[in-house]
């Protein structure tokens, strides 16, 4: 703090002028006035002194020069001599031959001295004369041509004032001696300020400003009665004021970030100047990844956010605007926020709405219903004409209609199949699942597995794989459920890898065991197509029909898109996970995982 500003010290320096203008105006006052009064008095008094001596010589009649002598002075100040021609000087006072004497010559030094002595009239001086060693004395001089009896001559008269420039002196000392004393008490004073006022003023600064951080810890003390330990008063219940408020404040500012960084709506915050002020993490994640699809390194207001709260302001109103970016869904309303006079806009709060799961949902319910209309359909229409076929003889030998009863049993079986595998979808995501546990023979239910794809995979030229780990002979598991999962997996392998014509296709299945994480692990390995990055996250959602994951597969659109999900739900009621990895036209991998030595542990 600049020491101008403290207020110690302007108190201080207020107050030390204050004196020292009386001080000052006092000595003047005393210098000037009553010295010169002292000064005027002594003179007049003298004066008078030596004109009564004067007279009461001239009006006495005094016949010898000796009667004189009885008219002698004993003031120590005042000096008389009576020169004639005939005699010598006759002095009136004590001291005067020595006084005379020594200052004789000084005073003849005084011009006016001088000239009056030469011409021997009657003179009063007043005046100074500087001794040898610096001084200066005041002096009366006064001369009168006087007869004393028969004699005529010269009465000198000579009034050392010197002694009142002592007094002066001392005076000056003792005003020294004073200031002196004023200069020490004012260092007291200024500490005593400094201790009563300055320090208590600068702890409660201190402490209000921990107020301001919002610091609480400290207490003004409060020791005497006066209006410094009032202010700590009320600074103290205004601390716990504020430390209450403000704790309330905190609670419900920590609610509000955690209901806004928790809700599933992006929050955007931008003032007039269009300078975000707060946002959540859906609304940065909403900016992030803006900035990264326009290429920005830095943070950039999207164009279209920036337009759009120019809008607000101007028109003063909600907006609300619909966008979408690479597949993603979005609706912003765009709210104004007013001042406290409800005239200005102060700034423009943003939501944003991810919609691009409903959207996607909503397709794969298009999508599902088309599909399994198509699935639905053809079995039967199928169904239907065979049976017509049959009701009008068109089948003319016992043989033909075995061959249109057994298409027709098929096109059933083929509906019966579709419609149980929504219902076991409706039942696992219901929790309804009941599975039958049983140590199952991995070699010869794998075998038994792949048997049922032989065929399929030799009209597709796709070779089949199977490796098992000897370490790993048998494991418990829902055999029905578990060849529900594999049917279903290793039918897509051979499917999609039939559709890219090349000389090495196959479907590889590895069963083995990693002692390291105990766990078992069924891969389904595959040389198609691939799946798209971005369909991954997706494959295992219900009603996903993938007319994308397999790039090169164009009649994809068969199949309700359930039964990964079903793959899904099974292999998590057995405690293991699913996982695929994929590189288009190269490789793709399912990985089921299973726990190991855990059910070991606990069949023992």
């Amino acid at each position: 703090m600049n020491k101008s500003n403290n207020l110690t010290i302007r108190i201080w320096l207020i107050t030390m002028l204050i004196i020292s203008f009386c001080f000052i105006s006092t000595s003047v006052l005393y210098s000037h006035v009553y010295q010169q009064n002292l000064q005027e008095k002594y003179i007049s008094d003298y004066e008078r002194t030596i004109q009564s001596i004067e007279k009461q010589i001239e009006d006495d009649s005094i016949t010898s020069l000796a009667d004189v002598e009885k008219l002698k002075a004993y003031d120590s100040h005042l000096f008389m001599s009576f020169q004639t021609k005939q005699m010598p000087d006759i002095t009136l006072t004590e001291n005067s031959n020595s006084f005379f004497a020594d200052n004789k010559l000084k005073l003849m030094k005084d011009k006016e001295i001088n000239k009056a002595i030469a011409e021997k009239k009657d003179t009063q001086i007043i005046s100074e004369i500087e001794l040898s060693e610096g001084k200066i004395k005041l002096f009366i001089f006064r001369m009168k041509n006087i007869s004393i009896g028969n004699q005529d001559g010269i009465l000198y008269s000579v009034v050392d004032l010197s002694f009142l420039k002592d007094a002066e002196q001392k005076m000056d000392n003792w005003i020294l001696g004073v200031f002196s004393l004023y200069g020490l008490l004012a260092v007291l004073f200024f500490y005593f300020l400094k201790k009563h006022l300055g320090h208590p003023l600068n702890d409660l600064r201190d402490i209000a400003f921990d107020y301001a951080k919002n610091d609480f810890s400290q207490k003004a003390s409060v020791k005497y009665k006066d209006e410094l330990s009032q202010l700590a008063l009320a600074m103290n219940k205004m601390r716990k004021s504020l430390e209450t408020t403000g704790s309330a404040t905190r609670q419900e500012k920590e609610l509000l970030e955690n209901i806004v960084a928790s809700i599933s709506t992006g929050i955007l915050y931008y003032n007039q100047d269009k300078t975000l002020l707060m946002s959540n993490p859906l609304g940065e994640e909403f900016l992030l990844n803006w900035d990264t699809i326009q290429n920005v390194d830095d943070y950039h207001l999207p164009e279209f956010l920036e337009d759009k709260i120019d809008e607000v302001v101007k028109k003063s109103e909600k907006v609300f605007y619909d966008l979408m970016i690479n597949d993603f869904y979005f609706h912003l309303s765009f709210v104004p926020l007013f001042d406290e006079g409800m005239e200005n806009v102060r700034g423009v709060l943003v939501s944003l709405k991810d919609l691009t799961k409903e959207r996607r949902l909503d397709k794969m319910r298009v999508d599902f219903i088309n599909n399994i209309s198509h699935e639905l359909r053809t079995p039967l229409v199928m169904i239907q004409g065979y049976s017509e076929a049959i009701i009008d003889d068109i089948a003319e030998t016992i043989e033909e209609k075995h061959e249109m009863a057994s298409i027709i049993s098929d096109e059933a079986k083929r509906m019966n199949r579709l419609v149980n595998e929504m219902l076991d979808l409706s039942r696992m995501e219901a929790g309804y699942i009941d599975l039958t546990i049983e140590d199952v023979k991995l070699e010869g239910f794998f075998r038994n597995v792949l048997s049922r794809f032989s065929r399929i995979a030799k009209n597709g030229n796709v070779q089949l794989e199977m490796k098992i780990d000897p370490d790993i002979q048998e494991y418990p598991m829902d055999a029905d459920k578990m060849n529900q999962v594999l049917v279903n997996l290793i039918h897509n392998a051979i499917y999609h890898t039939s559709t890219i014509k090349r000389d090495d296709a196959k479907v590889e299945i590895r069963v083995q065991l990693d002692k390291i994480i105990d766990e078992i692990l069924i891969d389904i390995v595959d040389n198609g197509p691939g799946i798209p990055e971005e369909d991954i996250p997706y494959i295992f959602d219900r009603f996903y029909k993938a007319d994308k994951s397999r790039v090169n597969n164009k009649s994809n659109k068969a199949g309700t898109g359930i039964g990964l999900s079903i793959v899904k739900n099974i292999v998590e009621e057995h405690g293991g996970y699913i996982e695929v990895t994929s590189e288009l036209n190269k490789k793709t991998v399912f990985r089921l995982h299973f726990p190991y030595l855990d059910h070991v542990k606990s069949t023992e």
